[in-house]
């Protein structure tokens, strides 16, 4: 099915390597006592590299002050794509990027802030957004918005439209993403509790925005992860319009 390719080809468009941050441009230490003096002078950053021989075999933590050895489960493959590394942060703040033979870069899941990440959640949730309208389009007249969306919303997009003159294609175009889903779920097209609506918009807006972030603080990181597989469950089980 189409959909199916689709989603293959987005899961691995944009990989790690892509937005990672390379080994040259981390800011490491080169010891463990040094460790403290680069963290106290750069307080962005909770964890410190340490690369000794020109290569990095620990990290310094600011928070627990202690030193650990980089382990297997420290390390992702430069190949994940940017939806799998979701997976990967929801379980811990920070990865090393493994290479071909080193360790290339460091990815954090302030990282998930990148363009590239918000790039390939747009047009996750744009399909989201065109395929829950496209499963009861043939069921959407104004009394159904009405009762569904409820009076205001619907006098929201009423007047949108109306402001817009011939301009305006269809009351359909100012539907947002909440919305959709909404209708999808009144029409009995899937299945989906109100407070995945709203994350599911916060992160379309978050992703539509150059000055907005998906992720403030590691706790949104459960919230997108949850967000990315719903979304690829409506995909990939939404039902045709009849």
């Amino acid at each position: 099915m189409a959909t199916s390719e689709n989603l293959k080809r987005l899961a691995t468009t944009f990989t790690v390597r892509d937005i990672m941050v390379t080994t040259g441009a981390l800011k490491c230490a080169s010891g463990e006592l040094d460790a403290v003096v680069v963290s106290d002078a750069n307080s962005e950053f909770s964890f410190i590299p340490i690369l000794q021989e020109n290569r990095l075999s620990m990290y310094y933590c600011r928070d627990t002050g202690g030193v650990s050895h980089i382990g297997v489960s420290d390390l992702i493959s430069d190949g994940t794509g940017v939806l799998d590394l979701v997976d990967v942060l929801e379980h811990r703040e920070f990865a090393f990027v493994q290479g071909l033979r080193q360790i290339d870069g460091y990815v954090h899941f302030s990282d998930l802030n990148h363009s590239l990440v918000k790039l390939t959640f747009y047009v996750l949730l744009e399909g989201v957004e065109r395929f829950a309208l496209e499963s009861v389009r043939t069921g959407l007249t104004n009394a159904f918005l009405n009762e569904t969306l409820g009076e205001n919303r619907f006098g929201q997009i009423q007047r949108a439209y109306e402001r817009s003159g011939d301009a305006g294609q269809s009351v359909i175009n100012y539907l947002n993403i909440a919305d959709a889903l909404k209708l999808a779920r009144e029409g009995g097209k899937l299945e989906i509790e109100d407070c995945l609506i709203q994350a599911i918009k916060r992160v379309r807006d978050g992703a539509a925005h150059v000055l907005e972030n998906l992720v403030s603080d590691y706790s949104d990181v459960k919230t997108l992860a949850d967000v990315k597989s719903q979304c690829l469950r409506v995909l990939q089980h939404v039902k045709p319009a009849t």
